[in-house]
């Protein structure tokens, strides 16, 4: 089996970025028929904090900066839409929590890596 060495692979953030995008995802793909925008928007969240936690820890300076900050709005995104399924009862709060805290915990990584403070 090949070892990778990608070195965002080291970074907590990125473990906690990709369990919320496979939880997420799960979430999306049992929402029903019609709330296909709010599934899409979920999934597009999700995808992009995940892809730009990578690209954050893998650049410099300011560079880093700005893409933990986008970074960390996906996250409040796709956490805004798990919470609007929950609201209106497509999600239970259980399923709901468990995308919750991964997001949240990821959006005070992305502070921290970042140098973006609170």
């Amino acid at each position: 089996m090949h070892t990778f060495r990608f070195s965002y692979r080291r970074l907590d953030a990125f473990h906690v970025a990709k369990d919320a995008l496979a939880r997420g995802h799960r979430i999306a793909q049992k929402l029903p028929r019609g709330y296909g925008p709010l599934a899409d928007q979920l999934r597009r969240a999700l995808a992009s904090a995940y892809t730009q936690t990578v690209e954050g820890a893998s650049r410099e300076g300011a560079d880093r900066k700005q893409r933990c900050r986008i970074a960390r709005a996906e996250c409040n995104e796709a956490a805004a839409a798990v919470e609007g399924a929950q609201a209106i009862g497509l999600v239970s709060e259980t399923e709901a929590n468990e995308v919750l805290v991964l997001l949240d915990r990821l959006a005070g990584m992305l502070t921290g890596l970042g140098g973006l403070g609170a």
